[in-house]
């Protein structure tokens, strides 16, 4: 009896320790389960109100029942508050006969982004900024160019989408590119004014560059976000696998993981679409600038080039009359601010008709030639010489006075009294008169400063030729 007792006590012993150690294992399953189900309830906390808040953009009733829901889920609501929204929820579904929501019209990628106030306030920004470009060039350009800048205006507020300011800025270089083509006023001036307003137009494409950039960073940091979320889950589901218990609130938990992980693979698609429409758009953009650019640095180029030929003398290459003028003048003003001196030569070659006459007027152009050629390198990078007209040349001589201004001149007659051309196995020979004159107090007028060197070269024509004169 002894034994038996004992043997019934050994068991019992054996019994407890077993329905111990399954209590043990039960309450450490619960525990598992009860921290599986707080990171569900987070995981639906956080990510269910970001996905109704994207359900709910119009003031329908189920519109309305979706932004009650995200808030009352943010807030932690009860079991029973929320179960009377998910009711109002179905029944808006059943009277508004909510359904899988159709494509809506093929739009630029960013107007995927146009639910804030940020993008609208870009597309404000940039709308303004091409509108100062217009207003300048409306200030600067003849009137014949007002419709077309007023067409411009138009298409800019009719603007919806960020890309279609690529047509716009392909209307302004257009423009650009025909007033360059077509205006006839001082190219120096055009250029400037030209490289202002490209400046401008560069900059306001950076901001269409960096708003393609944030794109795809939103998109970089929407895919790792979604990375993040599916290891979770696929942690969650290996736990789930392993469990043996509670099967309801497994099976309700799985569903909806499952639920998070449909809308997940939706989102993951609008995002690969935005993508691909991001890059095309981006794409698209650069290679139409990049056009653009060359076309616009074709056009500056071609008036630099006309610009040039404006003030260069066809026959020497020298410059024309109207640089001349034009720097002289410039001179006189610098003159007269700031007292900055500079001499004038004025170059006449000697018996120029009588060569004409014997010779012929090839072998003028031809002497015209060599004493331009010449002449040239025994100047410094900032003296102008120009082919004032017929046989006379001057040379502007910035920061020059009287006694510098005579040694070059003599340098010139010098050089020049040994040119000679073989015609008909006659000899030509070449030798020239030269004024020159400095900038005076009292001078007024650059006509002032050519009056005396005009009248030393007379005085040189008068003295024998072939000799420098000042007056």
């Amino acid at each position: 009896m002894v034994e038996q007792r004992n043997d019934k006590t050994e068991q019992l012993q054996a019994e407890i320790i077993k329905l111990r150690s399954q209590k043990d294992h039960l309450l450490k399953e619960l525990d598992t389960v009860e921290a599986q189900y707080e990171n569900i309830d987070s995981l639906y906390r956080r990510y269910f109100p970001i996905i109704l808040d994207a359900l709910s953009q119009d003031s329908t009733a189920f519109g309305k029942a979706c932004i009650q829901l995200a808030t009352a889920m943010r807030k932690k609501a009860s079991p029973v508050k929320i179960e009377y929204i998910f009711g109002q929820i179905k029944t808006a579904m059943i009277h508004e006969d909510v359904s899988p929501v159709a494509a809506p019209p093929k739009k630029g990628f960013l107007s995927y982004f146009r639910k804030n106030s940020s993008e609208d306030q870009m597309l404000e920004n940039l709308r303004q900024s091409y509108q100062d470009v217009v207003n300048q060039l409306k200030s600067i350009l003849d009137q014949k160019y007002t419709q077309k800048l007023e067409s411009i205006t138009s298409n800019l507020l009719k603007i919806e989408e960020i890309q279609d300011f690529e047509g716009v800025r392909e209307n302004i270089f257009s423009l650009i590119f025909n007033y360059i083509t077509e205006t006839s006023q001082d190219r120096e001036k055009v250029n400037a004014f030209i490289r202002d307003i490209v400046s401008r137009i560069f900059e306001i494409e950076k901001k269409l560059v960096s708003s393609y950039e944030q794109t795809n960073s939103l998109l970089s940091s929407n895919q790792g976000l979604e990375s993040i979320l599916n290891d979770e889950m696929a942690g969650i589901k290996d736990s789930f696998d392993a469990a043996e218990s509670i099967d309801d609130l497994r099976a309700k938990i799985s569903t909806g993981l499952s639920s998070i992980e449909k809308a997940l693979e939706k989102k993951q698609k609008v995002d690969q679409a935005i993508s691909r429409l991001a890059e095309k758009s981006k794409n698209s953009f650069t290679s139409g600038f990049a056009r653009l650019k060359q076309e616009l640095h074709s056009a500056t180029k071609y008036s630099e080039e006309l610009e040039k030929k404006l003030n260069e003398d066809q026959l020497t290459s020298a410059k024309n009359r109207r640089a001349y003028d034009k720097k002289i003048q410039e001179e006189m003003d610098r003159f007269l601010r700031y007292k900055t001196i500079f001499s004038l030569l004025l170059i006449d070659v000697d018996k120029f008709k009588n060569i004409n006459d014997t010779y012929g007027h090839a072998i003028g152009d031809r002497c015209l030639q060599e004493i331009i050629k010449r002449t040239q390198p025994l100047l410094r990078k900032n003296d102008m010489l120009a082919r004032y007209g017929g046989e006379e040349f001057v040379v502007i001589m910035p920061e020059t006075d009287t006694k510098s201004a005579m040694k070059v001149a003599e340098k010139i007659r010098r050089t020049i009294e040994k040119i000679e051309f073989l015609y008909k196995k006659e000899n030509v020979r070449l030798t020239v008169s030269i004024g020159v004159s400095c900038i005076k107090d009292g001078d007024t007028s650059p006509m002032d400063l050519f009056g005396r060197a005009d009248m030393a070269v007379y005085k040189a024509k008068e003295n024998g030729r072939n000799q420098v004169i000042t007056q």
